[in-house]
């Protein structure tokens, strides 16, 4: 009995993968003829077979796993014929590409599970890299002596004060809106550090930073604070909040979007040598249990000075 169903699931599947390498020739003739100034020339026929028949892991090794049962039911039995789909067997593969076509099988699972996949091809992680490449990447690190390091030096020498933390704050709340000014009776606007300029693709480009002074004092002492907002989760906000951009795609996968933005941009902060210590990334919901909106300086208090005394 169990022989005989793993015969039938050795036929099913070949069939399947049949109707499958079909599909996917469909699809590279298609690619090749219609969609050709989408590739170099001299590469077009090798990367559309490259991408069309490219299976990933799992697909592998459900191959791998079908072929050894196959060959072990054929050690068993000898009789390759009961393993072997016949014509009738064939004529089922419409119901396949019929099904494929329509992507029943499709749900908003597969989006999230998509999301989360390390491709670097998703909204968030192209955020994140565009955000560290464009930005954090060029502004923080010491070059020449105008590294973020150095303007927090020199800050506290020409101002007098003392920052409570020696790392740019961004602020990452799970609605993705951020203020421009940060309004807290608790924090007060200073003035910022001094503006850095790079050359970036044939524009002198300013990269400032705000400063805020804390008003209660920890231990005794007023510090003072780098801080901004996640720009890049702004940006998608008001995309989806616009009409010409929004999608329900985005609305239903925002939290997603949001988590792999902040897994991406963390790991990438920490993985460049002059980045690694230069941001304290603070993620956090920005409503409490009670729906009420958190207050951004109690967030990076709490954050910050764990265990510190505070007036």
């Amino acid at each position: 009995m169990l022989g005989k169903y793993i015969d039938t699931c050795v036929r099913i599947l070949i069939v399947i993968f049949v109707a499958d390498f079909m599909q996917r020739l469909s699809y590279a003739l298609a690619e090749y003829f219609l969609y050709g100034n989408h590739y170099l020339l001299e590469e077009r026929l090798l990367t559309i077979l490259r991408r069309a028949f490219t299976y990933n892991s799992k697909t592998i090794c459900l191959t791998f796993g079908i072929m050894f049962l196959g060959f072990a039911r054929f050690g068993r039995t000898g009789n390759l014929n009961q393993l072997l789909p016949s014509c009738s067997d064939f004529a089922y593969m419409p119901l396949y590409w019929i099904y494929i076509y329509a992507q029943m099988s499709q749900s908003s699972l597969s989006y999230a599970h998509w999301i989360r996949d390390a491709h670097g091809l998703d909204y968030a992680a192209g955020m994140a890299s565009n955000y560290f490449h464009g930005y954090l990447k060029l502004s923080l690190p010491a070059r020449n002596g105008e590294g973020l390091q150095q303007r927090m030096t020199d800050y506290e020498d020409s101002q007098n004060v003392k920052f409570g933390l020696r790392r740019l704050i961004i602020l990452v709340p799970d609605e993705m809106f951020v203020k421009g000014l940060i309004d807290s009776p608790l924090f007060e606007k200073a003035k910022p550090l001094e503006t850095h300029f790079i050359n970036r693709a044939g524009v002198n480009r300013p990269f400032k930073h705000d400063v805020y002074r804390l008003n209660r004092k920890i231990n005794n002492t007023s510090y003072y604070f780098a801080i901004e907002g996640a720009t890049p989760m702004l940006s998608f906000f008001d995309a989806m909040h616009h009409q010409l951009s929004a999608t329900w795609q985005m609305q239903e996968m925002k939290r997603e979007i949001w988590l792999k933005f902040c897994k991406h941009l963390k790991g990438l902060l920490s993985t460049w040598p002059e980045t690694r210590n230069e941001v304290e990334l603070i993620f956090y919901s920005a409503h409490n249990s009670n729906g009420e909106h958190v207050d951004e300086a109690e967030v990076i208090i709490n954050h910050v000075f764990k265990d510190k005394v505070i007036y």
